[in-house]
């Protein structure tokens, strides 16, 4: 008898304090791409010039891999993102790209800013003498609290490069 009883206090000690999550599953919010951080440029010397780019970046593409999802007080989605990369001078084949995914409210205002990197290698041509164009493709967790924050139909996801003064004068 006195076993039953703490069993059974046990079993609703461990009932009561165990805490199940929920995920409700929600359209992903739309994303944009920056028009004015779209684009990028690396160049392998110190100083940056039209004349020694070595490659140039374009966010060419996106796709949520599931539906976004909110649980404890986070949006949740995987977001596959396709950059395809020119070479223009380039020496090596190594690439980074630097990039944000930014979260909006409905006056475009930066509720949340995530800040990532992929690297690759460029691609050579059939005889192996000169770089091709490449594409890139990379797979990101976003996960950006919302707590405290009206989730509306009107947020966004906004994509775009890191760029510094200097490139951004040579892009634009």
């Amino acid at each position: 008898m006195k076993r039953n009883l703490i069993l059974f206090i046990s079993l609703f000690i461990l009932s009561c304090t165990s805490e199940k999550q929920q995920s409700l599953s929600i359209l992903c919010p739309d994303l944009f791409f920056s028009k004015d951080h779209r684009l990028y440029i690396s160049s392998e010397e110190n100083s940056l010039t039209l004349n020694n780019i070595s490659y140039k970046a374009e966010i060419n593409n996106y796709k949520f891999v599931n539906k976004c999802s909110i649980l404890n007080n986070k949006i949740i989605a995987k977001l596959s993102i396709l950059f395809v990369v020119r070479p223009e001078n380039a020496k090596q084949s190594k690439i980074t790209l630097p990039y944000y995914i930014a979260f909006l409210d409905n006056q475009k205002n930066i509720l949340n800013i995530q800040y990532y990197k992929v690297t690759g290698t460029l691609e050579k041509n059939n005889d192996k003498s000169s770089y091709i164009e490449t594409e890139i493709t990379t797979t990101s967790d976003i996960i950006f609290p919302i707590k405290d924050i009206n989730i509306d139909i009107n947020n966004k996801f906004l994509i775009g490069f890191m760029l510094n003064k200097e490139k951004l004068k040579i892009l634009n």
